[in-house]
């Protein structure tokens, strides 16, 4: 089994907003042992959704999409899905009547463009958002499962939790992905790239991987498979690793160099 993750919108292939939504979805899919083939991001064009939710559908068998679910003329995921199903886009009354409770909550008139929010492809379902008015779409296209859900991240991680997630969890194979992150401090990324020597090697299980931001170099341990597996060829890789790097690791998963620093000062005594 393979994902592939689409975000939509323009602002995000113009760099005017940082796209979050794509990693995030990637790292609970690996998780649940689902690998991710590709993530792709496309501007607010109909035709250039169609294509990359048609070809995603082709070549992966879970397809998450985020973005383009709203009132406005630039988002036009529901449309481009509809296309690429060939099917004719429906009203769901019970969908509205959640888009209109929404607004009444808020003692404000539902505007009429919002009405297209209630609407999906013949032959797709609704996915009920219980943070805001677009409702996310579950649908088939191909081989692939189709989940489309809000651009916005809280919508979106909540909308993946509550409903996504149980769809997935039951349909995914029995391993897991597991990465592993140690922070150090003090040498370049080549230095310690040949310190780790052998444990490098492409192909090893588990994979060992460097990555360097604002002079941390993070050294990345990955092995996928069942649970009860996979644990122990971890550990023992971060054994070796600890052994060949030393003091040059400062700390682990999201621990920081300034928190690793105020945790001796408060050892010490120091301010």
């Amino acid at each position: 089994m393979q994902a592939a993750i689409l975000s939509i919108g323009s602002e995000l292939v113009l760099g005017q907003v940082l796209e979050t939504n794509g990693a995030w979805l990637c790292r609970q899919l690996a998780r649940i042992g689902i690998p991710v083939a590709a993530c792709v991001t496309v501007g607010d064009d109909l035709e250039q959704i169609r294509l990359a939710i048609a070809a995603a559908s082709k070549s992966a068998d879970v397809v998450l999409v985020t973005g383009g679910l709203g009132p406005t003329a630039d988002d036009l995921t529901r449309t481009a899905l509809a296309q690429a199903m060939g099917a004719e886009l429906e009203l769901d009354q019970p969908s509205l009547e959640r888009v209109r409770e929404f607004f009444a909550r808020r003692r404000r008139a539902m505007p009429e463009r919002n009405k297209i929010q209630a609407m999906f492809p013949k032959g797709a379902e609704p996915i009920v958002n219980t943070c805001g008015t677009a409702p996310g779409i579950r649908a088939r296209l191909g081989r692939a499962r189709l989940y489309l859900m809000p651009g916005v991240p809280r919508e979106m991680r909540t909308m993946f939790e509550r409903d996504v997630l149980t769809h997935l969890v039951s349909e995914a194979p029995a391993e897991v992905v597991v990465t592993e992150e140690l922070h150090c401090f003090g040498l370049g990324e080549s230095t310690i790239a040949q310190r780790l020597g052998e444990l490098m090697q492409p192909g090893r299980t588990p994979a060992v991987g460097t990555g360097v931001s604002e002079g941390i170099i993070t050294v990345r341990i990955t092995d996928r498979g069942p649970p009860q597996q996979v644990r122990p060829t971890i550990e023992a890789t971060i054994r070796q690793v600890r052994a060949r790097l030393g003091d040059l690791i400062f700390g682990c998963g999201a621990e920081t160099l300034a928190s690793a620093v105020a945790q001796l000062l408060v050892q010490r005594g120091q301010t």
